[in-house]
């Protein structure tokens, strides 16, 4: 054996090493028995050391797809025959059993100590912008999905896609999900759990689903990235295998990957990210790393899944590892009412030197995801059924905002807000400037007597923030609605969601047959001006679900629209009232290029112009009619909204 010596100092070294490893168990151990209260934003953090892969493999590149837009829809009798592959065994059975052995100790004891029991009362100039049918699924749940590219919208269900452009009409699809992957072994299923994603950097779209066979053959994630920034055109086609049944799986983009959590169970592979800069080449290398989560939040068994966070606008500086985000219930794991945040630093030379960590335990407002020991949740009006809350998750998709001076995470889930079965939405906002995350903002919404559930929540460009969710109760058909924040209150950091709630569907019928119900939805932003929202819910009907799609706007209510920390106006407009010219100066920003939209009361462009270099600006409204108008400033990293009487 050959013999190496070390300095004295090294083992001093290890000695201390040794001394944090043991008292890190301790740490672990008393975390584990003993339950404390929260302090609300305090760091708990218990450290952790990092996991290295326990999957590395290449995908299978199955080629390019032909345009999808020379592909004939699915005829009614297709679509009739979707239903008949529809089976309750496709149902995960762990999901329905949900744990709670700490009920007796968890906090809170009583309501929701962020609760936010009044509806905001400002409103939206005109809402929603749009709001037309998306796709019938044939199946439940209906795993509605969907998102907005700069002239399209794509749409995925269990189990088909469709794409329309940015007015409703339909220009492609609806079509069997895996026409996107062709007939070629491990992509010949078509077995949904879709996820669509607009990979804004790249101006591109990804679209997901599994393959989960089920008769000891090999599971598989199917991705499919377009090849240029038309949906209906090709797409290149992978089949990735993985290591165990990828149930729910969820994505996100980030630089360098695209990042996936799935619900497989404690001790399996269930953290995966995929080579982002080889797919969007049609690389035919592109490689798969996945990691075993042993920090999976929650007691044992029942629905748990860590999705990444998806990178909207700028990407996370140059570097940065992949996000992840869970939320801990005390009821279910006896530690305190957290969110967990992880990173997954991703090195694609050395694949097995790429590591997983959970990095921060962050203290939030108490919460409940306890609705009982099953998957009977949400009332409904009429049936006796109950639909399934799926509280146990961050729900579809957490983002994250890289601001330049600060990064932000948003992110929602259900809970129990009076412990009596009405579901509400927690929602926060955490903020990064250096060193870790904290909670800026936090919130339940639940303005009245209906449940509020399968939520999805982002912040846009212009510092308002955008909520879209299911409603039902005894009283109520489940239906769609919406709500906000406005950018006055963003900036306040309130934690009132006070843009007064909006409907996309007043519902009319009752889901009885099945409890299943979402299982997800997701809203998302308009990249071509970083401000409208889109979103997507199903809605029931006498029998298969329906959906819609819908998009809209906030306006602040008081016309001002700052970068997030900032204050004060940043340019002023005069004279107003206007018999039509009017002009903008900027407060000591000239030189700026800005580019000016202005809007009617109901929200309709009319007209957009872009000015550089000036100490002012003209427009000349003098052929539009009298009335009030909203002129839309944006420029760089901040934007204003001011209202312009025109009289004459």
């Amino acid at each position: 054996m050959k013999t190496q010596s070390y300095p004295a100092g090294n083992y001093n070294s290890l000695l201390l090493l040794l001394l944090i490893l043991l008292f890190t168990g301790a740490l672990n151990a008393q975390n584990k028995s003993v339950f404390s209260g929260n302090q609300p934003g305090k760091n708990s953090f218990t450290p952790t050391v990092p996991v290295h892969p326990s999957f590395i493999s290449t995908g299978k590149f199955l080629g390019v797809s032909q345009p999808l837009r020379d592909i004939p829809p699915l005829t009614s009798d297709e679509l009739k025959a979707l239903k008949l592959k529809y089976s309750e065994s496709l149902i995960n059975e762990e999901d329905k059993e949900r744990s709670y052995p700490f009920a007796e100790t968890a906090l809170p004891k009583g309501e929701d100590g962020a609760w936010q029991k009044e509806m905001g009362t400002q409103k939206l100039f005109r809402s929603p912008l749009l709001n037309f049918e998306g796709q019938v699924s044939s199946f439940f749940p209906s795993d509605d999905n969907g998102t907005v590219g700069r002239s399209h919208y794509m749409q995925t269900v269990n189990t088909t896609y469709a794409i329309y452009d940015k007015s409703g009409t339909l220009v492609a699809g609806p079509n069997n999900l895996n026409t996107l992957f062709g007939n070629k072994p491990g992509a010949s299923r078509n077995d949904g759990d879709p996820v669509i994603l607009y990979d804004e950097q790249a101006d591109r779209w990804l679209v997901t689903e599994f393959s989960v066979p089920k008769d000891g053959t090999p599971n598989y994630i199917l991705m499919a990235v377009s090849t240029t920034n038309d949906p209906t055109g090709t797409w290149y086609q992978y089949s990735f295998l993985a290591a165990t049944m990828p149930d729910y799986p969820k994505f996100g983009v980030w630089r360098d990957g695209y990042y996936m959590g799935d619900n497989c169970g404690s001790g399996l592979t269930d953290t995966y990210v995929y080579e982002r800069s080889k797919m969007l080449a049609g690389d035919s290398t592109a490689q798969v790393v996945g990691f075993v989560n042993t920090w999976r939040p929650g007691g044992t068994g029942g629905f748990r899944v860590v999705p990444p966070l998806d990178n909207d606008g700028e990407f996370a500086p140059e570097g940065s590892p992949g996000l992840y985000i869970a939320i801990n219930d005390d009821a279910s794991s006896g530690i305190k009412d957290q969110v967990w945040i992880y990173e997954l630093a991703v090195n694609w030379t050395t694949p097995a030197s790429s590591t997983f960590n959970r990095i921060q335990q962050i203290d939030v407002q108490p919460f409940s995801t306890n609705f009982g020991a099953d998957d009977e949740n949400i009332r409904q009006k009429g049936v006796s059924r109950k639909l399934d809350a799926i509280p146990m998750i961050i729900m579809n998709a957490p983002q994250y905002r890289n601001f330049g001076s600060y990064q932000t995470i948003v992110c929602c889930h259900t809970v129990n807000v009076d412990l009596k079965g009405r579901a509400g939405i927690r929602w926060y906002e955490f903020r990064k400037t250096t060193g870790n995350w904290e909670i800026r903002q936090q919130g339940t919404y639940s303005p009245d007597t209906n449940s509020r559930w399968m939520g999805s929540i982002v912040l846009n460009g212009s510092n308002t923030i955008g909520l879209g969710y299911s409603v039902s109760s005894l009283g109520e058909f489940p239906g769609i609605r919406y709500c906000g924040q406005s950018a006055t209150a963003y900036i306040a950091g309130n934690s009132i969601l006070d843009i007064a709630e909006d409907t996309i569907l007043v519902g009319d019928a009752s889901q009885s047959v099945y409890n299943r119900w979402g299982d997800y939805t997701s809203l998302s932003i308009d990249p071509t001006d970083d401000r409208t929202f889109w979103y997507t819910n199903q809605y029931a009907t006498s029998s298969a679900p329906k959906t819609k799609i819908a998009s809209f706007r906030i306006i602040d209510p008081l016309g001002v629209s700052t970068a997030a920390g900032g204050s004060g106006e940043l340019v002023s407009i005069y004279p107003n009232p206007t018999r039509g010219v009017f002009r903008i100066v900027p407060s000591n920003k000239s030189g700026l290029t800005m580019n000016v939209v202005v809007e009617d009361e109901a929200g309709r462009e009319i007209l957009e112009k872009k000015f550089r270099g000036g100490n002012e600006y003209t427009i000349d409204l003098s052929q539009v009619a009298q009335g009030l108008y909203n002129i839309v400033i944006k420029a760089d990293n901040w934007m204003e909204t001011k209202k312009l009487v025109v009289s004459r």
